[in-house]
Order: structure tokens, then C-alpha cells, then sequence
């Protein structure tokens, strides 16, 4: 996770060479030291402290850094912003797939090593099937476009395509893995729920990466992935995903 902090962070920094101007080193070390500080506290209660600390004193590296380099030509605040924003949507996203992993254990004093690994795999399941399956609706059946001036490919048929896809991963997953293959089962009630969130947000972290793909005027986020473009072409939706996901399991054995 750390490394494709780093990955995902170099090419956030490249989508607009002029944002955050000289803060591209400092953000991906920074977005890289993230789910390493994950990985020693596996608990969201011990890694928020910690993670808080990193970011602020970062914050306020960067904004001395672009205040002595781009004032008065630049813009100083925005290019922290901005690269605040961007060790935040890598490395702090990608902590969680850290967390999740370690959620079994940590969370529900669960000795089954698979289940860590099979919780963590849960929302990636859920938000790939149903991007299948909005592909396969959209491309056959849609016509009408979701939001034209973001992703003119996508259509509001393909949309609920992949509301419905996910649904239909969510339950297959916990019937099928989780409770025939570990000690964590999970309501049905709670499975639509989660799959219903999984299904917008994931359709929302994709969009949002095409909006600074827009933004930045280029197609993929970096060729890395011959095809398939770069780590945030690939990961967009699950930026999104794996955190809410840890806060939904969490929540829920909390007030479930």
C-alpha cells in the first residue's frame, strides 16, 4: 500500500504541473509514510492520532516551502491545498486497505487469519462486479448520459446497472466466502446497505477522478498499466470505498 501510495501520488502531482509547484517530493514521501504508520497502528483510534500529526506538521512544511518559492508570482495557499488534498486522496485513503485488513483481528478478536483477507477483498469484489456489470448494461442498453461534461460514456442505465451489480456481488459474497469460509457473517439487511453505498460511492470516486483528469486535460492518469492507464485510472473508485467500508463495520459492531 505504501508503494502504490507513492505510484498514485506521483501521477496526482503530475496531473497539473503547475499546482503545487515544487511540493511533489515532500507529498508522495509524505502520502507514502501513511499506510506504513497504518501497518504499526491497525486500529483507526491509534492511527488517526498519529496520521493527524503527519499531515499538520506536512501542512505547514508545505505552505512555508511554496511561500518562499512561488510568492508573490504564484499561489502559495492553494498549491498547499492541493497537495494536502492530494497526500490525503493516496496515502491516507489507501491506510484504510490497512486497517480493513487488520479489522478481524483488531476489532472482533477473530484468530482466523483468511479473515482479514477476505473482509479486505469484500468492498473490491463489490465495487469491480458492479462496474462489470455497469460496462455490460450501459453499452448495451443506455442512452441517456449521467453527467456528460465528467464522463461522457456513462450512462444512468449503466449507473443503475452497477447499483444492481454490486447488490448482487454484496450478497453472493457474504453468503458464499465469508460465512462459509470464515467466522464473520454479516445480516442481510446490513449487506444491502453496505452494497447500495459501496455501488455510489465507488460510481462518485470514479467520477471524481475523471473531473481532475478534465481538469488537467489528459486521458489516463499515467501509462504504468499498458491499457488500463495508471494507479489512479485503476484504484479511482476504491479511494472511496475501502475507508467507507471500515467506518460501515465499524459502526456497525458498535451499534448494530
Amino acid at each position: 500500500m505504501s508503494l502504490a501510495a507513492v505510484l498514485a501520488a506521483q501521477e496526482y502531482f503530475s496531473l497539473k504541473k503547475n499546482d503545487a509547484q515544487g511540493l511533489k517530493l515532500p507529498g508522495v514521501i509524505l502520502a507514502g509514510l501513511l499506510p506504513l504508520v497504518a501497518v504499526q497502528h491497525p486500529t483507526y483510534q491509534e492511527f488517526a492520532g498519529i496520521a493527524f500529526g503527519l499531515v499538520l506538521f506536512g501542512s505547514i512544511v508545505f505552505l512555508i516551502l511554496v511561500m518562499w518559492s512561488q510568492w508573490p508570482q504564484g499561489t502559495p495557499i492553494e498549491s498547499a491545498a492541493v497537495a494536502i488534498m492530494g497526500v490525503l486522496y493516496t496515502g491516507g485513503t489507501l491506510s484504510f486497505w490497512n486497517l480493513l485488513r487488520a479489522f478481524p483481528e483488531e476489532m472482533l478478536n477473530s484468530s482466523d487469519p483468511l479473515s482479514g483477507t477476505l473482509l479486505l477483498i469484500f468492498p473490491i469484489w463489490t465495487t469491480w462486479i458492479g462496474d462489470c456489470l455497469a460496462y455490460l448494461v450501459g453499452s448495451r442498453w443506455g442512452r441517456k448520459k449521467l453527467i456528460v461534461e465528467v464522463s461522457p460514456n456513462k450512462t444512468i442505465v449503466g449507473s443503475l446497472g452497477g447499483l444492481a451489480g454490486s447488490i448482487i456481488g454484496g450478497f453472493g459474497y457474504n453468503h458464499y466466502l465469508l460465512r462459509e469460509m470464515t467466522e464473520i457473517h454479516f445480516p442481510l439487511e446490513m449487506i444491502l446497505v453496505f452494497s447500495c453505498l459501496v455501488a455510489l460511492i465507488g460510481q462518485l470516486g470514479d467520477l471524481s477522478e475523471s473531473v481532475m483528469k478534465r481538469q488537467a486535460g489528459i486521458k489516463d492518469s499515467s501509462g504504468l498499466i499498458p491499457g488500463h492507464g495508471g494507479v489512479l485510472d485503476r484504484l479511482d473508485g476504491l479511494f472511496f470505498t475501502i475507508p467507507m467500508t471500515y467506518f460501515i463495520f465499524l459502526l456497525y459492531i458498535q451499534y448494530g
